[in-house]
């Protein structure tokens, strides 16, 4: 059966932690043994002349050492690096493929022109007009011009 109360129960539980805790702070003996070894202990042997040593255990890493709002702020800090990282990585990745697709195009339109077949153009009147030998050696030098610096 659940208990209505379960803050209680956390609550409980964080108090018979601290209490353990503080139990672990013990008493240690240090004496010299019949061969003359040193020995650390939690009992001193009869008539040895042990000395109290006091060791306390150290407190579990984390506790006390930032407050509850410290800990929020660095995980919101650390939250918002994360996303502004993926957003400038997703920003990169369209980059790459914008150029994939310019040094594509600019690819394709440089093959077509040195095919050597008829490249028809319509003019400001809307009529055709076809490239001829010098026009077609200009759209070439542009059309690499736009492959060199598309395609790097």
């Amino acid at each position: 059966m659940s208990s209505p109360y379960p803050m209680f129960r956390i609550a409980l539980a964080t108090v018979v932690g601290l209490a353990l805790s503080a139990a672990c702070s013990a008493q240690i003996y240090q004496y010299k043994d019949a061969q003359g070894r040193t020995v650390f202990s939690d009992s001193p042997p009869p008539g040895a002349n042990a000395v109290k040593k006091n060791v306390n255990a150290p407190p579990p890493s984390g506790v006390g050492d930032t407050s509850a709002q410290d800990k929020l702020q660095e995980f919101q800090k650390r939250r918002e690096e994360r996303l502004e990282k993926e957003a400038k990585e997703a920003r990169e990745k369209a980059e790459r493929e914008q150029a994939a697709e310019h040094c594509e195009r600019a690819r394709n339109r440089l093959t077509g022109l040195q095919s050597g077949q008829r490249i028809v153009r319509f003019n400001a009147q809307g009529e055709r007009e076809f490239l001829d030998d010098a026009g077609r050696e200009k759209e070439i030098a542009t059309a690499q011009k736009s492959v060199d610096d598309w395609c790097k």
